[in-house]
């Protein structure tokens, strides 16, 4: 009954059943002990059996193209951009660039820069997009200097993500606009970013670095790179933003949970009450910011 309904019921039902099942779930994690924190090496071959691979996210020309070209109707849109009026926008953690190529095909001024150059699409350099490999934290640009600055996918893997905010504030005009969307965060289901790999949600929580390393390679899958990612959850960065408001406005702000791996957590809760006390944390998956610089 409860699979038909997860499957096949209203919206209504599925929402009030999330909810209860969130509520019970969140019963379990707070009354557990801190201990065992890790499970056993063989439980990692049987979870990786359960999980499906994800979807491809699409690397060819024209799902670089397609993406880019929806993101660049996003930013335009919530920053209300007049038609004719060029924007200087700077894109952080760009990788193909495909989102500035396409501001800069409707007539703005856009600068992209990355920590890494081999992913940079010739078409972005076509359209007139200037690249440049830079330390997002150490921006070598003058004060005052974007209409707007915009990241995907990017705000997770900065080693200091605090550091990189203020020198976003620094180089944006007063007026400006920043806009911030990307996970998932590390303490998400899906937050070690390993999922072509590694299929079990929370795997960062549930077996040891080594554990997880040595699956991969044994197997021949790729590897399990634990600095790919910072391990900022979702209550430090709403920390950050916290402690940016006398700079910045807050115009739109959203966050997105993940339910996907409540039953681990109902089945290992010691696992996850050993890496923070934050139930809240485990769920809040991505966040989408939009601040405007107010000094």
């Amino acid at each position: 009954m409860l699979y038909y309904v997860l499957r096949h019921g209203s919206n209504r039902l599925r929402v009030l059943l999330a909810r209860h099942t969130l509520k019970q779930v969140q019963k379990v994690f707070e009354a557990a002990p801190e201990t065992p924190a890790w499970l056993e090496p063989d439980t990692l071959e049987v979870l990786q059996n359960s999980y499906a691979y994800p979807p491809p996210y699409g690397y060819d020309p024209q799902s670089l193209e397609q993406r880019g070209r929806y993101r660049a109707e996003i930013i335009l849109r919530l920053i209300h951009a007049r038609p004719n009026a060029a924007i200087t926008f700077l894109e952080l953690g760009c990788g193909d660039g495909m989102t500035s190529c396409c501001l800069q095909r409707r007539g703005n001024i856009t600068v992209a820069i990355d920590s890494r150059s081999d992913g940079f699409d010739r078409r972005a350099v076509s359209a007139g997009t200037v690249f440049y490999r830079m330390d997002a934290s150490r921006l070598a640009f003058n004060d005052d200097r974007f209409d707007c600055i915009f990241s995907f996918n990017a705000f997770e893997h900065f080693a200091d993500p605090e550091a990189v905010l203020q020198e976003l504030i620094r180089v944006v005009k007063v007026g400006g606009y920043l806009y911030l969307d990307f996970g998932p965060l590390y303490m998400a289901p899906l937050g070690l970013h390993a999922y072509r790999s590694i299929t079990v949600p929370y795997c960062q929580f549930l077996f040891e670095n080594k554990t997880v390393e040595n699956f991969a390679r044994e197997r021949g899958l790729d590897p399990v790179d634990y600095s790919y990612v910072n391990a900022y959850p979702a209550k430090a960065f709403r920390g950050i933003w916290s402690r940016a408001r006398d700079r910045l406005e807050t115009i739109r702000y959203h966050e997105s949970t993940d339910l996907s791996g409540l039953n681990l957590i109902r089945k290992y809760p010691s696992c996850f009450k050993s890496k923070t006390a934050d139930f809240d944390n485990l769920i809040t998956s991505s966040m989408a910011v939009l601040f405007r610089k107010i000094r």
